[in-house]
């Protein structure tokens, strides 16, 4: 998340996955 800048979307591009699959990334760690 640092190296996009906080930007989900950018963050989810530079993983390639997709947005969503970030968000349910973070929500399983506690990071959001």
């Amino acid at each position: 998340m640092h190296k996009a800048g906080h930007n989900q979307s950018r963050a989810a591009d530079m993983l390639g996955i997709t947005r969503n699959t970030l968000r349910k990334k973070l929500i399983s760690h506690h990071l959001l």
